[in-house]
This record gives C-alpha cells, sequence and structure tokens, in this order.
C-alpha cells in the first residue's frame, strides 16, 4: 500500500514555483553553511539536512494519504444510497446511546 500510494503521490502531486524557489535557496544556504563548517561540523549538518528531508518525506506523503482518503471517503459517501445524512447518523447514535443506558439502568438491582 505504501509503494502504491507513494505513485498516486508522484502522479498527481504538483510543485509550485514559490516551493521550488524557496528549495532552491534552502541548498544554496546549505552550501554556504556547509563550506564554513569544519570537516565534522559537516557531517553534523549533512545527518540533519538527511533527517529533515526524511521527515519532509514521510510528512508529505501522509497528507497526500489523509487527502487520498478523505476524498475516498467523499465519493463513497455521494454514490451511497440513499445519500448520508449526518443528522440522521446523530439521531441514530442518540438513540443507540439512550437504550445502551437504558439497558444498563435495568441490569442494575433495586436496593
Amino acid at each position: 500500500m505504501y509503494d502504491y500510494m507513494k505513485a498516486l503521490q508522484r502522479q498527481f502531486e504538483t510543485k509550485p514555483r514559490s516551493i521550488q524557489e524557496l528549495a532552491d535557496e534552502v541548498d544554496r544556504t546549505h552550501r554556504e553553511l556547509s563550506s564554513r563548517l569544519a570537516k565534522e561540523d559537516r557531517k553534523l549538518l549533512l545527518r540533519l539536512v538527511d533527517m529533515e528531508d526524511s521527515l519532509r518525506g514521510h510528512a508529505t506523503l501522509h497528507s497526500f494519504t489523509c487527502g487520498y482518503r478523505l476524498a475516498c471517503g467523499i465519493h463513497r459517501e455521494l454514490a451511497e444510497e440513499p445519500a448520508y445524512s449526518f443528522a440522521k447518523e446523530e439521531e441514530e447514535r442518540a438513540c443507540r446511546k439512550a437504550q445502551e443506558e437504558n439497558n444498563s439502568s435495568d441490569d442494575t438491582p433495586n436496593q
């Protein structure tokens, strides 16, 4: 499923120009900072950048997956016959809760 969602993400995701410009600026700043640091500090910076990139990739995929699930849920509701009704669902939930409360009060012994 993970690979499928990544493939869908690649197919439908678009990057606005502003994001690409920001990514380019981040790369330039990273290179400039890296050139000013000692070797050990550059390794630490590179690890940090790699972890941030991984985190960003996971967060982006998670966000895409949540959006995809939301779209599927909306599609399912629109295709449902009869049409989904929030009010009806709330009424049914209230009735079930009242029934459960009524059943639990019947189960308690009188003292």
